[in-house]
């Protein structure tokens, strides 16, 4: 009787926890700036259930002044387990709609260098972030626009 007790106070316990867990927060930065991210969609999975959201997106344009290549600095919160981005050129959009380099960090974080990122262009940047709790997972997408210029 004791071990039962154990074992269903260990099982309430764990879905407490997993229930508290929730969606990792992300930070994303260019050249050591933050850069503003709008979280345009969320996906969430637990035993029972999966939901949806999407969100607008602001469209304003971050400008960071680096020397090409920048580096990209992606953190996201506990219980993340792979971030993959896409990058659009805006100005110059490819004829297939699709990105112009893609990319995954395996992990809660990591830097990539982008090869497409030049100066004096204007790039849509997509961040989505697979993320895993004891009985939850999902996934988040941030998505920001961002225009490097040489320093001044």
């Amino acid at each position: 009787m004791i071990r039962s007790r154990f074992g269903l106070a260990a099982i309430v316990a764990a879905i407490l926890l997993a229930s508290c867990g929730g969606r990792p927060s992300v930070t994303v930065s260019i050249a050591d700036q933050m850069v503003n991210t709008t979280l345009t969609s969320t996906t969430e999975t637990t035993g029972c259930t999966t939901s949806h959201g999407d969100g607008p997106f602001d469209r304003t344009v971050t400008t960071v002044r680096a020397l090409t290549p920048v580096t990209l600095t992606v953190e996201a919160g506990q219980g993340a387990t792979r971030i993959r981005g896409w990058i659009y050129d805006i100005e110059a959009p490819r004829p297939s709609g699709g990105p112009i380099e893609e990319f995954t960090l395996p992990g809660h974080s990591g830097v990539y260098e982008p090869r497409s990122i030049v100066p004096a262009r204007t790039y849509e940047v997509v961040v989505n972030v697979a993320w895993s709790a004891l009985i939850t997972r999902g996934e988040v997408t941030h998505v920001f626009r961002v225009r490097v210029e040489p320093p001044r």
